[in-house]
């Protein structure tokens, strides 16, 4: 297979457990770009579980975090049932306190078992600012990483994966307003897939909380010009019934716009 984004957790702020959340999912963000030689992450909430076991044959296994809130770093728990030769989990020091020891605080004792430390796959950590752009090896080509401010409490960042001619922008955990939208949208443009943050329907968006509707996200779309558009992060309160309403009333507005549901596959 060639370039493809795989979903593996759709919710925010906590999992979503029921027969009433089973076609979109009930796992928090995550999601993987796999590609000729590697697999990129992007956040490790929850559905990393789902991902690990479906790292047969990968050597190195890369996660974005966009930020340590607890729905987006879950799966990091259970990183000691990752089978790859070696992990490298890229983040931003917030508030005086450097990535590592941000993860340090909240993975391992008292809190979790298994710290970092405890875990024999090798673990490089990473850390990066909202200017960085990352270059990673590839069999196909180097795989470029670009970063952007998202405006999210205690801060978040957004991210751009190109390689061969593809550009995939991830823009979760972002509140639309004071010039957001035009800057993501320049950070966006051109690409053949947006995964956006619909948190919220209009009716229920609560200002100040750092997150957007998919309003919001077909507005952008269409200002970056970008294929197609794929909205997650979904209120943990959200039922299927619910999401499959909203999803036709977007993909009325924009026939590119998906709603995800965990084990999609889109190829790029």
């Amino acid at each position: 297979m060639g370039t493809a984004l795989s979903v593996w957790g759709v919710r925010g702020a906590l999992p979503s457990a029921g027969g009433q959340f089973s076609e979109y999912g009930g796992n928090t963000s995550c999601f993987s770009l796999n590609y000729r030689g590697g697999v990129l992450c992007f956040d490790a909430g929850s559905g990393l579980a789902s991902l690990a076991e479906h790292l047969d044959g990968v050597r190195r296994l890369d996660i974005l975090v966009s930020h340590v809130h607890i729905d987006h770093i879950l799966g990091l728990y259970l990183l000691s049932g990752v089978k790859v030769s070696e992990i490298h989990l890229y983040g931003e020091a917030r508030q005086g306190t450097a990535f590592s020891r941000q993860l340090e605080a909240v993975i391992g004792q008292p809190y979790w078992p298994v710290g970092l430390e405890d875990i024999r796959t090798r673990i490089r950590v990473h850390e990066i600012t909202p200017e960085d752009c990352l270059t990673l090896p590839g069999e196909g080509g180097e795989l470029r990483v670009s970063c952007l401010r998202g405006n999210h409490p205690n801060k978040s960042l957004l991210f751009r994966a190109e390689l061969e001619g593809k550009r995939v922008t991830y823009a979760l955990d972002c509140e639309m307003g004071g010039g957001m939208e035009e800057a993501l949208a320049e950070f966006a443009r051109g690409s053949s897939l947006l995964i956006w943050d619909a948190n919220f329907t209009r009716a229920d968006k609560r200002d100040g909380w750092g997150h957007s509707t998919w309003e919001e996200g077909l507005a952008v779309g269409r200002a970056a010009g970008v294929e197609r558009i794929l909205m997650t992060h979904f209120s943990r309160d959200y039922t299927d019934s619910f999401l499959r309403e909203q999803e036709a009333l977007a993909r009325r507005e924009y026939g590119g716009c998906m709603f995800a549901r965990e084990g999609m596959v889109i190829a790029l």
